[in-house]
């Protein structure tokens, strides 16, 4: 039980078990999808999925920040008198409680703001100008550059405000 539990990794944050289940996916449909097709472009691309996100797992597992916060959850079910591997949590996660351990709810909210779906949309027009030329590259860099100003400045008034909170 405690070797399908390593391998499931019970033990880890509910956003490592995703990606982790995600790159097992991504690495079982890339198989069959290779032996039903022989087709290896899908067969690339699915494997780069299991792979891209087996990494991002593993970067989830090996953050500091994730294990610290696995040992302090750990020490705190100890100290309530709880066994580490309680069977009967309902929490959902091998963390007991502790779901997010890259949720970071200090400092300041960014403002709402129209401005990524500028930049998007400049970016996506200028693309355009591969297929029809130069006049859709023009109307998409004024989108383009409004979006990335405003979200740039924006940004930067939202670290000044946050350094200013600090001091």
């Amino acid at each position: 039980m405690t070797v399908l539990r390593r391998l499931i990794a019970a033990d880890e944050a509910q956003e490592t078990r995703v990606f982790l289940l995600m790159a097992a996916f991504g690495a079982i449909v890339a198989a069959i999808y290779w032996f039903v097709s022989y087709e290896p472009a899908g067969t690339i691309l699915l494997a780069g999925f299991g792979v891209a996100t087996g990494v991002i797992a593993a970067r989830l597992a090996a953050d500091p920040a994730s294990k610290r916060l696995r040992r302090r959850g750990a020490a705190d079910r100890a100290a309530v008198g709880g066994s580490p591997a309680s069977e009967d949590d309902s929490s959902g996660g091998g963390t007991r409680g502790i779901e997010r351990p890259f949720l970071d709810e200090s400092g300041r909210l960014p403002d709402a703001t129209i401005a990524p779906f500028a930049v998007g949309l400049g970016v996506a027009l200028a693309a355009t100008g591969f297929v029809f030329g130069l006049a859709p590259v023009v109307v998409g860099l004024l989108p383009l550059a409004w979006g990335a100003w405003t979200w740039l400045t924006a940004a930067g008034e939202e670290l000044t405000a946050t350094e200013d909170e600090r001091d």
